[in-house]
């Protein structure tokens, strides 16, 4: 009987015993042996798994780990919350093979697996965890995933709070700063009722949580954010020994942010320039508070925050709920609507770009019970109008402040770059196009977020909502 065609690949027993195989059904060594010839299904040679697709693996199982060790060490309560709000996306089956998670990943748009593939968090030498793009130089082991047991060392090493408590106190004391004193409570209140809206790169119940907790090892608290907060609270407050004390937050603040800030670059770093900022912007300091804008943004792009935090997961180990993943995404978003503020109000080019990010839009979190002080005027629960507004119109006015800002981007990008060649009907034609999203923007606002100019004058305006009219 003549022999079957040819196979492209050896025959099982020939594999397993490294014989050459003449690939005939049956083959020559099984014949001579006269034992059973087999051939895998698949006529072909199993392609070796990709880099990517290892370190994708890699970073998984890294993630389940430092979700584990998490889980151990949690009260029950924090536990519980912890299980109901993980989210492990796609995932194999039980007793399922890799095939599956390969065809599952293979189904991407091939310009998502590019993006993803071409970005990365490495530690620097100051042991901080820094952005690298597809171009980065710095890139030499970039698809070497960092070990768990580096992350958690980390972790230690570059906590916010850059500042120790007596030092702290130190600075406080020198430029006269009482901590003590009901100056800095009134001045947190002012900040929350007054100024929250315009500075939603700030989580206010994250900071609130680790500023009445044991301030150690904070991530989303640090005395230099504390004092800047400060510096800006207490020019709302009614009392002029308050408003007077302004300039010593300040200085005290900036002391700290310049000395300590630049050497690890960490999430309350950014937050504390970023509203140094703008208080040097408020009191005509514009070059100073240009600069320190730009000092935050970049600081924001050195962290990685114009990517989506669940890109992270495996790389960051401070990454572990769903609300550590909302408040990078609302310090990007709050980063973005203040360039777009700052640029437009000084007349000068924009530093974020909508097309360079790719972060989710933002979500409202659950308040805590005892919020009730530190809400917006006009919404507090003791005023009894709380009930009232439905969802609270912070989270929506922000997310309008968002799609505003990208129009302004358009606007200070194309209408007015200097390299703009738009000229006579071309540039009405763009400025219609302009006026038309602005007010399609307008008449599609919320109602929560809608400002009524016939209300009588007694009805209270909310922050949230001055901010976008």
């Amino acid at each position: 009987m003549p022999s079957e065609p040819a196979k492209r690949i050896s025959c099982k027993r020939c594999q397993y015993r490294k014989l050459k195989c003449s690939r005939t059904e049956p083959c020559q060594n099984c014949a001579t042996a006269k034992q059973t010839c087999e051939y895998r299904e698949v006529d072909r040679k199993r392609r070796p798994a990709t880099h990517e697709y290892v370190a994708s693996l890699e970073n998984r199982v890294a993630s389940l780990e430092s979700f584990i060790r998490s889980l151990q060490t949690a009260p029950h309560k924090e536990r519980d919350e912890m299980l109901r709000t993980v989210s492990f996306g796609d995932h194999l089956q039980a007793g399922g093979s890799r095939i599956v998670e390969r065809t599952q990943t293979t189904q991407r748009k091939p310009e998502d697996e590019g993006r993803r593939s071409t970005a990365h968090l490495q530690i620097d030498l100051e042991g901080s965890l820094i952005y690298h793009g597809a171009t980065s130089i710095y890139r030499a082991n970039a698809y070497r995933p960092t070990t768990r047991n580096t992350l958690g060392a980390l972790s230690l090493q570059s906590s916010p709070n850059l500042v120790s408590e007596s030092t702290f106190e130190h600075v406080a004391e020198h430029f006269g700063i009482n901590l003590q004193d009901e100056l800095v409570s009134d001045a947190l209140l002012q900040f929350f009722k007054w100024q929250y809206p315009h500075f939603m790169f700030i989580y206010r119940e994250a900071f609130l949580r680790d500023h009445f907790g044991e301030r150690s090892n904070c991530k989303y608290w640090s005395s230099a954010l504390l004092l800047s907060i400060c510096a800006l609270g207490t020019l709302m407050s009614p009392d002029k020994r308050h408003r007077q004390a302004s300039e010593q937050f300040f200085s005290a603040a900036e002391s700290i942010l310049i000395v300590s800030g630049f050497t690890k670059p960490s999430i309350v770093t950014v937050q504390g320039f970023l509203c140094l900022a703008f208080y040097e912007i408020g009191r005509g300091n514009l070059s100073k508070g240009w600069g320190f804008s730009g000092i935050a943004f970049r600081m924001a792009q050195d962290l990685g925050f114009q990517r989506d935090p669940k890109h992270w997961i495996s790389h960051d180990s401070s990454l572990v709920t769903e609300e550590d993943m909302e408040i990078r995404r609302r310090i990007f978003w709050g980063c973005y609507t203040s360039d777009k503020l700052i640029s437009l109000i000084l007349g000068r080019p924009v530093y974020l770009f909508y097309d360079d990010a790719e972060v989710e839009t933002t979500e409202r979190l659950p308040d805590f019970p005892e919020m009730a002080p530190w809400l917006p005027a006009g919404v507090a629960a003791y005023d009894g109008r709380f009930a009232d507004i439905n969802p609270l119109p912070l989270v929506p006015c922000f997310k309008e402040q968002i799609r505003l800002s990208k129009i302004i981007e358009k606007m200070l990008s194309k209408l007015f770059s200097t390299k703009s060649n738009l000229e006579g009907l071309g540039r009405q034609a763009y400025l219609d196009s302009l006026n038309f999203e602005l007010c399609s923007w307008y008449e599609a606002l919320p109602e929560c977020a809608k400002w009524n100019k016939w209300e009588p004058p007694s009805t209270p305006l909310i922050p949230s909502v001055a901010a976008l009219q």
